[in-house]
């Protein structure tokens, strides 16, 4: 029995069967022997079956309790298991409620009738709505942009209606102090086991910071298109007395060349390839002052940006034929050397305009206190390292100080004294609007170079 029990099955019956031989061998006639009497054979098939039979209810048993226990070890583990998870489901529904919570993204679900049946509650006071405010109202019975945006409204709640998801959908509402809060939206349908509609869950958030930074940047660039504007009427109020001149020759020209015309014509015998030739400088010349007056309307017109593909040095020459007289007036003889065959760039001519000729007066500006040295101004056309167009204006003026040359660029800073310091921080605004960068440095020797560098156009790259 104890072999049985602590040994099993197998180590049992070999000590049920020594027991068997020492009974018979010590207990059973005759004596010390192995033989067998006939007398004593069924004494010997009892103890053989209650050993077999002890033996094995001892082996069976140990075995039940056995796996009793191993089952028991078991249950214990798993319900040790169940307690763990049980914890981390607590955890993870805690975890998921403090991010719920504390996250700028609220939690919503609506009903059959899209009518809010639950939100978080930071998402009412965003929404600004008491918690039971808003509980079983439709989103565009509190929006404020229903009647502004109907084709906008009308065409999520036919979305709503079809059960299809939606995503980033943006509408208005009034804070509680009357404000306006922007909100973005997702959501996507949920559905029973048969397939029946219950309604929607999803996710809103408040991006007023945004749509208000949006708004301010737009109010800025507004602001600094105005600006702009105003520094060009105003460079063209210190241009007109040039711009006059630039006009009065074509004009004069017209007059003498249509004068030689006449004569010609009123010789006896009219000399009509003469009269002819006279005519067409007539036509040249007015072409020539028109060429004139249609770059001053540009420069001084007040348009949005439009970016087209432009050959940087076509907008150098006409800025060449606007300043010309200034340059005369001021003694500065101007050199410039263009690069061939330069790549196009997507830009506004009238914005790059105005970069080069406030480049370019700024360097006349520089020269005036110059007498000891010709006054020569340069401007460059060619390729960067980086395969980017770059332009460059080069005057041998009173250059940069080493005090001055962090600030160049910032708005309201000027060494002029009538300056308004707003023209070289509106250039910057125009290059890096296109993409590029405007920089500055001083000469080795007498004077500074301004210049800047835009991205060729994709479609020449290409």
């Amino acid at each position: 029995m104890f072999v049985a029990w602590f040994g099993g099955i197998g180590p049992g019956l070999i000590a049920v069967g020594l027991s068997i031989l020492s009974f018979k061998y010590y207990f059973v006639p005759p004596i010390h022997s192995l033989a067998v009497d006939v007398e004593q054979v069924p004494r010997l098939l009892l103890l053989v079956v209650s050993a077999f039979f002890v033996g094995s209810m001892s082996a069976a048993q140990r075995s039940v309790t056995d796996s009793l226990r191993r089952t028991r070890d078991e249950l214990s583990g798993t319900v040790e298991e169940l307690r763990r998870s049980n914890e981390a489901l607590r955890e993870s529904e805690q975890r998921f409620h403090d991010y719920a919570e504390t996250a700028s993204d609220w939690l919503w679900e609506t009903g059959l009738d899209h009518g809010i049946t639950r939100v978080s509650e930071h998402g009412l006071n965003a929404i600004g709505g008491a918690p039971v405010s808003r509980i079983g109202v439709t989103r565009w019975s509190y929006a404020t942009d229903v009647e502004s945006e109907p084709e906008k409204w009308r065409l999520h709640r036919a979305m709503l209606d079809a059960h299809q998801p939606f995503r980033d959908f943006v509408y208005r509402v009034a804070s509680g102090s009357g404000s306006p809060v922007y909100i973005q939206t997702s959501g996507k349908p949920f559905f029973d086991a048969n397939g029946n509609f219950l309604g929607y869950r999803g996710s809103g958030t408040d991006i007023t910071a945004t749509i208000r930074a949006d708004h301010a940047e737009r109010a800025l660039r507004q602001a600094q298109a105005e600006l702009a504007h105003v520094t060009r009427v105003t460079t063209l109020g210190e241009m007109t007395a040039s711009i006059s001149h630039e006009i009065n020759q074509p004009l004069a020209a017209v007059a003498a060349n249509a004068e030689a015309c006449l004569r010609w014509l009123d010789r006896a015998t009219p000399d009509l390839d003469e009269a002819r030739r006279s005519v067409e400088w007539v036509i040249n010349d007015n072409n020539r002052a028109s060429e004139v007056i249609r770059r001053v309307r540009a420069l001084a017109k007040k348009t949005e940006i439009e970016k087209v593909p432009l050959d940087i040095n076509d907008v150098v020459k006409e800025v060449d034929a606007l300043v010309r007289s200034e340059l005369v007036s001021h003694q500065v003889s101007l050199r410039t050397e263009l690069a061939p065959a330069l790549p196009m760039i997507l830009a506004d001519r009238v914005q790059l305009q105005q970069v080069i000729i406030n480049l370019v007066m700024n360097g006349i500006e520089a020269m005036q206190s110059v007498t000891d040295r010709p006054r020569e101004l340069g401007i460059r056309s060619r390729q960067d390292e980086a395969h980017q167009v770059l332009v460059s204006v080069t005057d041998c003026g009173v250059g940069i100080t080493a005090e001055n040359a962090d600030r160049l660029f910032n708005a309201f800073f000027t060494t002029k004294s009538g300056g308004m310091g707003m023209g070289l921080s509106i250039c910057r605004s125009i290059v890096e609007a296109h993409g590029g960068r405007l920089s500055a440095s001083g000469n080795e020797g007498p004077g500074a170079t301004f210049q800047f560098v835009l991205p060729v156009h994709q479609e020449d790259v290409s």
